[in-house]
């Protein structure tokens, strides 16, 4: 379990929502001020290339010179592992999806 953070991987298509947009909504769904208990739980924003690095890295800035320290590692994009079956899906499995829609707006 020590090997690896849990994370998303979001397609998107940047004629509807931009990275910067992306970006905002990471920082503002979770507390990036805490230091990860583990690395499973890591606050990382992955890159693909050089435009999101510059992108992800400015946007960390500015939310430091907001709130202070941010504990969220900024890291290229070598490979993306999907979780096992039994996690694919955990909201809707689960009977949450609805509320979890409700609260991230």
């Amino acid at each position: 379990m020590g090997d690896h953070s849990e994370s998303v991987q979001v397609d998107y298509d940047p004629e509807v929502i931009t990275y910067q947009m992306l970006l905002a909504e990471f920082w503002a769904s979770h507390r990036p001020t805490r230091p990860a208990g583990s690395r499973q739980y890591a606050s990382v924003i992955f890159y693909t290339d050089e435009a999101e690095r510059e992108a992800a890295e400015a946007s960390k800035r500015a939310v430091e010179q907001s709130v202070g320290r941010v504990y969220t590692d900024i890291v290229p994009l070598e490979r993306f592992y999907l979780a096992e079956e039994y996690h694919q899906h955990y909201y809707e499995k689960n009977g949450m999806l609805a509320r979890a829609c409700a609260t991230a707006r």
